[in-house]
């Protein structure tokens, strides 16, 4: 069987991811995440969307439960042809190949919150733009400081920028035609020039790591580019976190290797939904979809 795996980034997390985490989470991981969100601790906590939304609670939490989701299912899955992260997910695809453990990686998503944060430069935010050509999309934002962050369609981008050219940039793009338009709940203007910062401090967080040879080439989710070695894929990971992402290439490359089903790890679908557009011959399916790990196993074993 030949098995591609997609790694969810931050939106669609909520309150039963943190759940999952909170009850799922080993002795090892579980220290380096309480270390990061101690909350996860008090088994009666359920925290509020707004709290989920932010950049150092959701990137440790979505890259532990992804952690936690791909430890229960390795062994019985084949190893992947390949693996592929939209923005923080990146993280975890480097994980799964082997760039690093996933007790340090809740560290490094934690730093990598941290950092962007501070890079940001007040609140920001990012805007799904549909039904729109790229180049009149492009047009409008700059207007009100926004940039093209993520390429996820033809005619589906993602904008990011300061909060305050949200509203505007919203109402000139509705006027001008927009099929659909969705604030994420994300508050840092990702994959811009405005987190050039972020990228350099990121790159110091990880230059010490050593560099080897992957068990899983993982796709660059800037230009679908494959790494097959520890050094190019974080150098993409921090290359990523200040550049626009075209999501859409890895898409068609994961299509072009062939799988016979491609599994989205994370919280949401919205990776399953994209990927079912660009190949609706190949099944996807996300964990999301699932109630338990054994369901998405039995699926999995249609395909063997």
């Amino acid at each position: 069987m030949r098995l591609a795996l997609l790694f969810s980034g931050q939106g669609g997390q909520r309150p039963e991811h943190w759940k999952q985490v909170a009850e799922g989470a080993g002795s090892e991981l579980r220290q380096a995440l309480l270390h990061c969100l101690p909350d996860l601790a008090n088994p009666d906590f359920s925290p509020e969307p707004e709290m989920l939304a932010r950049n150092v609670v959701a990137q440790p939490l979505i890259f532990g439960q992804q952690m936690l989701l791909w430890s229960a299912l390795q062994a019985s899955m084949p190893r992947p042809v390949c693996v592929a992260g939209y923005s923080l997910g990146e993280m975890a695809a480097c994980c799964v190949a082997g760039v690093f453990g996933a007790v340090q990686g809740v560290g490094l998503a934690a730093e990598r919150a941290r950092l962007m944060d501070s890079a940001a430069g007040g609140p920001s935010g990012m805007l799904a733009v549909l039904g729109l050509d790229e180049a009149l999309v492009e047009k409008l934002a700059s207007v009100h400081g926004l940039s093209i962050a993520i390429y996820n369609a033809p005619q589906h981008v993602v904008l990011a920028g300061p909060q305050e050219g949200l509203l505007p940039a919203a109402e000139a793009l509705a006027a001008a035609g927009a099929s659909r338009l969705v604030q994420l709940a994300v508050r840092t203007p990702s994959h811009t020039p405005r987190l050039s910062e972020a990228t350099a401090g990121f790159r110091r967080c990880i230059a010490d790591l050593p560099d080897r040879r992957l068990s899983i080439p993982v796709l660059s989710a800037i230009d679908a580019t494959s790494a097959r070695t520890g050094s190019a894929a974080l150098d993409a990971l921090a290359r990523q976190i200040s550049s626009p992402l075209n999501w859409l290439a890895c898409l068609e490359v994961v299509r072009e290797m062939q799988p016979d089903a491609v599994l989205e790890i994370g919280p949401g679908d919205a990776l399953s939904k994209l990927f079912s557009e660009v190949a609706p011959d190949i099944p996807v399916r996300s964990t999301d979809a699932f109630k338990s790990v054994d369901g998405i196993l039995a699926w999995l074993k249609r395909f063997i």
